[in-house]
């Protein structure tokens, strides 16, 4: 019985082990990249004038695997060792779709946004640096469109703007003192930051 458990015990720990050896390995760039926890490394690198719009571009036109799902990274220009962007795009039954996520430089999320097969962006979040949420809302054609929310840094809710169809402006609301709100309370945290060393 103690010799049953004594094996239980090692097999659990070489299984956490493995995990482990799994999640470092996922933060490592390896060629070819072709695997769940293998990074393809686009050769160039990200700043601040790059679009998503070009991002979701250049991606659409690279290899993909079964049912054409890609997954593509960018690296920081100016910081190579830090992961700046992740994009994923997937063929649906009926559509495209491509997920972008920026990083800032400590590893937590900038930017979540969606994106149609015509590249133009439909949804996007946005986060401080603190991971708190910052804004998010729909786009339709390039504009901003219906319900607009902003944050302050602590995630509370401190502006609510409203956009007609072709993209302008209807309605402002501003909340002093700031609210809470559901969407807030419960904003999935990753204050640890998400993995973004890039071995050379």
């Amino acid at each position: 019985m103690i010799k049953k458990n004594i094996v239980l015990v090692l097999v659990l720990f070489a299984g956490l082990c493995q995990a482990q050896k799994v999640k470092y390995k996922m933060i490592y760039m390896q060629s070819p990249a072709i695997g769940r926890y293998m990074l393809h490394i686009l050769p160039w690198g990200y700043d601040t004038t790059i679009t998503p719009e070009q991002i979701a571009k250049c991606v659409d036109t690279l290899p993909g695997h079964f049912l054409s799902a890609k997954m593509y990274n960018l690296v920081y220009k100016d910081d190579t060792t830090k992961l700046a962007a992740k994009i994923e795009e997937a063929v649906y039954v009926f559509h495209k779709k491509i997920t972008l996520v920026i990083y800032w430089k400590n590893g937590n999320k900038m930017h979540y946004i969606l994106l149609n097969k015509h590249h133009e962006k439909y949804w996007e979040f946005s986060y401080h640096d603190n991971d708190a949420p910052a804004e998010c809302g729909k786009y339709k054609k390039g504009h901003k469109k219906g319900r607009w929310v902003y944050f302050n840094t602590q995630g509370l809710k401190i502006r609510v703007e409203k956009y007609a169809k072709d993209g302008t402006l209807k309605k402002t609301k501003n909340f002093d003192p700031p609210k809470k709100t559901g969407r807030t309370i419960f904003n999935p945290r990753h204050l640890g930051g998400t993995p973004y060393i890039i071995a050379q």
